[in-house]
């Protein structure tokens, strides 16, 4: 059975500390969180962020709970940064063990973006980890899975895979059979949430950012599971974003463990192999 991971957005209660001794305490191995995060209007940080004078103590707090880091966030190529200016949010993954590090391509200019997603890989591969590459549909240089395909193709880094994302998936018109097609090796990780229907958009960051349990929408996740090969890393990414009460926010985590739990059991017991 895969792996799961927790992601910091789906448990906001308690910042990166809370999120690795809830996950610890329900039983995951693994968290996705934020080195690096964007910036709200007002300047402040949008996601909670393990800061770099917590290093020290942060590492402490994963070995004593047996939690590794899956993604660290969020590292994305844009027009008015140079990828450079993240190599300490980079070094400080690599110093709490991360396995990867995640990018999404909003830079226009194929030339700039290229050169800057080449860079960010070896910046990445220098510090021992991999890079995932997600596509949106509010990604200019990166708006789809034929896309993020063909960046594969194109920049041939070692360290670098594909995220399927299912929401960015289902949104950008991307099929089950498109993944079918794929060579399973490139891609590195899923992200598991639910939804209400299939309409294709290239402007649903509100849906993003509130999303449905697994198995509660009509996404064919089962399907999508069944396409992953074993090395992939299965990433719980399901975000309320209703006001929520500390009780509120650990049962909705709770219940997307549960669902997603139950979804890569069905898949296994339905598995001919």
């Amino acid at each position: 059975m895969h792996k799961l991971a927790l992601h910091q957005i789906t448990m906001m209660e308690g910042g990166p500390e809370g999120l690795v001794r809830f996950a610890a305490g329900a039983g995951l191995a693994g968290v996705c969180l934020f080195t690096a995060t964007p910036l709200n209007a007002d300047g402040g940080n949008m996601f909670p962020v393990v800061e770099p004078n917590a290093a020290t103590s942060f590492k402490q707090l994963l070995r004593d709970h047996e939690v590794r880091i899956i993604n660290a966030e969020y590292f994305p190529v844009v027009a008015e940064r140079n990828v450079t200016d993240y190599l300490p949010a980079i070094a400080l993954a690599a110093e709490l063990g991360t396995k990867r590090i995640v990018t999404h391509i909003h830079e226009s200019d194929r030339h700039r973006a290229e050169d800057q997603l080449s860079s960010l890989c070896l910046l990445a591969r220098d510090n021992g980890l991999e890079v995932g590459l997600e596509f949106t549909g509010f990604a200019a240089g990166c708006n789809s899975l034929t896309r993020a395909v063909e960046w594969h193709g194109h920049v041939r880094q070692s360290n670098l895979t594909i995220a399927i994302d299912a929401l960015h998936l289902f949104r950008t018109g991307g099929t089950l059979e498109q993944i079918q097609a794929l060579d399973p090796a490139i891609i590195g990780y899923a992200q598991l949430c639910d939804g209400p229907d299939f309409h294709r958009s290239d402007d649903y960051i509100p849906e993003a950012m509130s999303r449905m349990i697994p198995g509660e929408g009509v996404f064919p996740l089962h399907e999508l599971v069944a396409l992953l090969g074993p090395h992939v890393d299965i990433d719980i990414e399901v975000p309320h974003s209703a006001p929520q009460t500390a009780t509120e926010a650990t049962n909705w985590a709770e219940r997307a463990i549960t669902a997603s739990r139950k979804l890569l059991m069905e898949r296994q017991s339905n598995d001919p192999r």
